[in-house]
């Protein structure tokens, strides 16, 4: 095959937690870098090289909310965007879970000032971020039939496809 183009992006990982007993979403606000300051958003982190993708799932958990024990529902959508301008430093792949949770008591990493348990339709209105927010509406109008999304680079409604 000539022309063969193997690039090289990131992959992360994602977690929409709910808190089991409330229904609520928990929401983290970003602070420890330039990127999103002050945002609202769900945990998400890369996954280091040689890491198998639930590991990921869990240590990013882990580092950035203290919870160890979550249950891991469905894969709610898998996604593309570049952190930052469009290079291959910045092109990132990725996966949102919707997990599930007994925990209410975090510990925050230094990445994040902030924590609320949030209704979701509440956490939509919070976040202002595309991506993010769509991974909440997602989580929203497919709870109950359990679709995948999978969404192009531009995160908007129309270039989504659900199975």
């Amino acid at each position: 095959m000539t022309g063969n183009k193997i690039g090289t992006f990131m992959i992360g990982v994602g977690c929409l937690l709910e808190h089991t007993p409330s229904g609520k979403i928990l929401c983290v606000r970003r602070d420890g870098s330039d990127f999103q300051k002050g945002e609202w958003e769900i945990p998400y982190g890369r996954i280091d090289q040689h890491e198998e993708l639930f590991d990921a799932l869990h240590r990013e958990m882990f580092e950035e909310t203290g919870i160890r024990e979550f249950e891991i529902k469905r894969l709610l959508r898998v996604w593309h965007f570049y952190r930052g301008t469009k290079s291959a430093e910045t092109e990132i792949h990725g996966f949102t879970f919707h997990c599930t949770t007994e925990s209410i008591d975090l510990q925050l990493s230094a990445e994040h000032s902030a924590f609320e348990w949030l209704d979701p339709v509440e956490a939509v209105k919070k976040i202002s971020v595309p991506g993010i927010k769509m991974d909440v509406q997602l989580f929203i109008d497919h709870k109950a039939d359990q679709k995948i999304a999978f969404s192009t680079v531009k995160q908007d409604f129309e270039n989504i496809t659900y199975v």
